[in-house]
């Protein structure tokens, strides 16, 4: 008789528990449609942010430089205002990207650049210093490819290029390709 009465004493607190638990939870679950953050906020901001890429042997390989960072953490996005990347390596002419904002998607497979893009790499070697302006760029990092449906403009040495409705640079193939309307003027040999 003792062991039923202990056993439903054990039973009874255990729904008890069990009812409190699920009453608990229920009380501080929120409202369908109703969000912590509200969608398109910022959960982290940083102001005059510098960020350093660097390659397996431990060497920088690429600076970041933006006035205020943004990042979204419903989509992992990041929002640059006046971004500046700087590439560091030795072994390579220094090329420079700048524009007055940017977007970085998918943890940096696609990187949009708005408003005055400018991109210079340093004359090396033979190889002469370029220049590349535009309004907008599409940068795919992971596959080395640009391109931007806008009039661009470059200048590499002499020799000047400008297209009416975009170009593709495919760094890997080592191919571009200009459309539109398309002006090249080479300077005498």
């Amino acid at each position: 008789m003792r062991d039923k009465l202990t056993l439903l004493i054990a039973i009874v607190l255990l729904a008890s528990v069990t009812a409190t638990s699920y009453w608990y939870a229920r009380s501080l679950r929120l409202p369908a449609g109703i969000t912590l953050v509200r969608s398109g906020t910022p959960d982290f901001e940083a102001d005059k942010i510098v960020i350093t890429q660097f390659d397996t042997e431990g060497r920088a390989k690429n600076k970041l430089f933006a006035e205020r960072m943004l990042h979204f953490g419903e989509t992992d996005d990041v929002e640059l205002l006046r971004p500046r990347l700087l590439s560091l390596r030795p072994d390579q002419p220094q090329v420079e990207v700048r524009a007055d904002r940017g977007r970085v998607e998918n943890a940096g497979e696609k990187v949009h650049l708005h408003g005055n893009v400018a991109i210079t790499r340093a004359a090396h070697a033979a190889v002469p210093a370029l220049r590349v302006d535009t309004s907008y760029l599409l940068a795919l990092p992971d596959l080395d490819r640009y391109s931007t449906d806008q009039p661009v403009a470059v200048q590499r040495g002499g020799a000047r290029i400008s297209a009416q409705e975009g170009m593709q640079i495919d760094n890997v193939a080592r191919t571009a390709q200009f459309m539109g309307s398309v002006k090249m003027s080479l300077p005498p040999r």
